[in-house]
């Protein structure tokens, strides 16, 4: 009954605490109900789209669940069940669920502004421009990670004979080697969900068919995707030769990363409905439904009395290997910086600040998206515990994640969906095969959903961080001009009377409207306007994607993303208090935890260094030096505001919309 203990208490705990305190919050932060959105002020089509909560809900977990609160429990249950547990619950209540909301609520109030240009509007343009350069590298973590993650669900196989697969059975494809391609299976599902995506996109939001009906369709969709990829799974050859004359080959896994960087390109740069918004619509099907097959089977299992041989806690540190070798971590900071998305992660503001904000209406959707939705992707990395301790015995989750042959790499991926695998067929009598395909289906979905959108949140980041360096030239100065009067109009036509106006502190920012700028010609100017162009910085980001993911260990990056998506989560709670202070309310619920994660992450990536150089990880190395001078320059120049008094003005601004 231990599993259904965690269960219960785990998900009651964040249900009921949950609840009264993102109410409590609600009103500390000053939610209005009757406040216009930027859905609604700027809705352009492309990125500023009115959506009912309902779909915006399964854009924006989708987005942020990714891998994380899968993979990041999977790796730290090595200490133990118990203190993994106590940190999802405890920090995304106190931490995640906190910072997912406030970052929402602000840039709903900000005019859908991401967390970067909140920054620069709080604590001034160089720690912006030092907060965006950070940023960027962040997500080119982010994005690298994923994109391994990915490719490896995607390529995953396991031996037939451990699959309990009869011989002679045509269920499942089996390769030369007797490896069934589970992989393929998924492969082929994503195949389908996004190509159908552009066609969902159009029925809900152009032709504006009910919510209902277009979830009923969604699930038929999910189940010929899947019923399609028993019948033909993709498989990429292992070796593929390209240019004969000059001898050239490629890896199939290196192909399968070039092929998924290329559909990011596409999600990225075409408007969010084509394929992002609509994609996480349909593939959340798959992810709710997942939930749902998990929870039950875990609580069935817990009634039939499995066994649990998991140690409740394994000490202050454990060895865990490395490409060097076995390392030995403690568990703090490492835990906490390991379980990163199921407990808190800042990837998770630049969601709800990139995509989300420009979506949510009315006012109080920020709260249902932004705290419910962590709560959720907390319950499931609860769930996620509960699996790995019913479905596998310690002695094959230490196999699988800390003892691993030289050449090999410890497989989160596929130890979730043996246990899962495992956990399904002890309750529902299903096939171990099914229940590893449901395993990986589960988890690819929330990659992928999560890497499309963190692709196009990067994009967003470089056009902000050019449009401030070159503000002062007519090409961009032109952009902001438009911007300007888009939000004039919109304010004069939805808000004549300024009754039910927008409290906010930004428009255009002051430094980017220029009323004499400079002309530009030749070479400089189709400089500037390739800078401009939505493409170019997609194509960018996807590149330095690529680059890194070249490049990684599964554990070094992993810990890697882990300190630096803390560590932006930090950063991102400092910003909100200081937005909060501006406006007269209380900073407590938003600095503290704020505080915490800064002091963990740079703990962190201090004690990393000296093991990046001795495993010769130069380029993981190279990042992190990169993060803590970033970071400590954001700090000097946040201290420079507050005690120069350029903080003191921004207080004394006029604020648009009248009191708190």
């Amino acid at each position: 009954m231990l599993v259904l203990q965690i269960l219960l208490g785990g998900g009651l705990t964040l249900a009921i605490v949950g609840f009264l305190y993102s109410r409590h919050l609600a009103r500390v932060f000053g939610e209005k109900g009757s406040n216009a959105t930027p859905a609604q002020l700027l809705n352009d089509g492309v990125d500023y789209v009115p959506t009912k909560t309902s779909i915006v809900f399964a854009h924006h977990f989708a987005s942020i669940a990714g891998a994380g609160p899968i993979v990041g429990p999977v790796i730290g249950i090595a200490f133990g069940w118990l203190p993994a547990v106590l940190w999802i619950v405890g920090g995304a209540l106190l931490a995640g669920a906190v910072h997912d909301y406030s970052a929402t609520f602000v840039s709903v109030r900000e005019r859908g502004r991401s967390i970067a240009v909140i920054a620069r509007q709080t604590l001034g343009v160089p720690a912006f421009l030092l907060f965006v350069l950070l940023l960027i590298v962040l997500m080119v973590l982010v994005t690298a990670m994923f994109l391994i993650l990915s490719t490896t669900a995607l390529t995953s196989v396991y031996s037939a004979e451990k699959l309990r697969l009869e011989p002679g059975q045509t269920t499942f494809s089996v390769d030369e080697n007797g490896n069934a391609l589970i992989g393929g299976i998924a492969t082929m599902s994503v195949i389908i969900i996004t190509a159908t995506a552009p066609l969902m996109g159009w029925l809900y939001l152009i032709r504006k068919v009910p919510v209902i009906w277009c979830s009923l369709l969604a699930m038929v969709i999910c189940a010929i995707s899947v019923w399609m990829g028993l019948l033909f799974p993709v498989r990429m050859p292992t070796e593929v030769a390209f240019l004969p004359a000059i001898g050239a080959s490629s890896s199939g896994q290196v192909l399968w990363m070039v092929s998924i960087a290329l559909y990011c390109l596409l999600a990225a740069g075409l408007p969010v409905w084509i394929f992002l918004q609509s994609r996480d619509f349909l593939n959340v099907h798959i992810l709710y439904v997942g939930i749902a097959v998990l929870m039950v089977s875990l609580v069935v299992v817990s009634f039939q009395g499995t066994p649990i041989d998991f140690p409740a806690f394994r000490g202050w540190s454990v060895e865990m290997p490395t490409a060097g070798g076995p390392q030995s971590y403690f568990i703090w900071p490492f835990m906490f910086i390991t379980i990163a998305c199921g407990a808190c992660s800042g990837f998770h503001s630049l969601c709800a600040t990139g995509t989300t904000s420009k979506q949510v209406c009315p006012e109080r959707a920020a709260r249902t998206v932004g705290f419910y939705a962590m709560l959720l992707e907390s319950f499931l990395a609860v769930c996620v515990v509960g699996a790995v301790l019913a479905g596998l015995s310690f002695a094959d989750y230490s196999k699988l994640m800390l003892t691993v042959t030289p050449g090999t790499q410890p497989n989160p991926v596929l130890t979730f969906a043996i246990a899962v695998g495992e956990v399904v067929h002890r309750a529902l009598g299903l096939p171990m095969a099914f229940g590893v395909v449901f395993g990986m289906l589960l988890l690819e979905g929330f990659i992928i959903t999560t890497l499309d959108t963190a692709v196009r949140l990067a994009r967003y980041l470089l056009e902000e961080l050019w449009g401030t360096l070159f503000a002062r030239f007519d090409v961009f100065a032109e952009r902001h001009r438009r911007e300007q009067i888009a939000l004039t109009k919109a304010d004069a036509e939805l808000d004549p009377t300024g009754a039910a106006g927008i409290e906010t502190s930004i428009s255009v920012p002051a430094h980017r409207t220029v009323r004499h700028p400079i002309v530009t010609t030749g070479i400089f100017r189709l400089l500037l306007r390739v800078l401009n162009h939505s493409w170019f910085n997609t194509t960018v980001v996807v590149l330095l994607m690529l680059m890194m993911a070249f490049t990684g260990y599964v554990n070094a990056l992993w810990q890697l993303f882990g300190a630096g998506n803390q560590l932006l989560a930090g950063l991102s709670l400092l910003i909100v208090s200081t937005w909060l202070l501006m406006h007269g309310r209380s900073v407590f619920y938003t600095l503290i935890p704020s505080i915490l994660m800064l002091v963990t992450t740079l703990t962190t990536l201090v004690q990393s260094i000296p093991i990046y150089t001795a495993n010769k990880q130069y380029p993981l190395l190279v990042f992190d030096y990169c993060i803590i001078i970033l970071t400590g320059l954001i700090l000097v120049q946040t201290a420079i505001r507050f005690s120069s008094g350029g903080f003191r003005s921004v207080l004394a601004r006029p604020v648009l919309g009248g009191s708190p």
